[in-house]
């Protein structure tokens, strides 16, 4: 089941990157009022409690435990690295911070 996920985070991520560079052709054909469009905001910020474990699994930690999102939208978990245990964040832009 988790690989599952991952394999599925890891396709939309590439097709993701696969429409970006697409879109960046179209636009340069497109007049200047049509690219106001602002960005989209991190999806990390959006992320289930199963994509967060997921995600923080694929950087290399084990037993992922007490995984609670906060309320500025970031999760925060107790792992297992390297054999030693740590208390670490996965930030709103999907970055995996240890703060051991």
């Amino acid at each position: 089941m988790r690989s599952m996920i991952l394999i599925a985070a890891i396709a939309s991520l590439t097709a993701g990157a696969a429409f970006a560079q697409y879109d960046a052709k179209q636009d340069a054909k497109q007049p200047p009022a049509a690219q106001t469009q602002p960005a989209a905001p991190a999806a990390a910020a959006a992320m289930t409690e199963a994509q967060a474990k997921a995600k923080i699994e694929s950087q290399g930690f084990t037993n992922v435990s007490e995984l609670k999102k906060d309320a500025q939208g970031a999760w925060n978990a107790k792992a297992m690295k390297d054999g030693k245990a740590v208390q670490l964040s996965l930030n709103t832009q999907g970055q995996v911070n240890v703060q051991n």
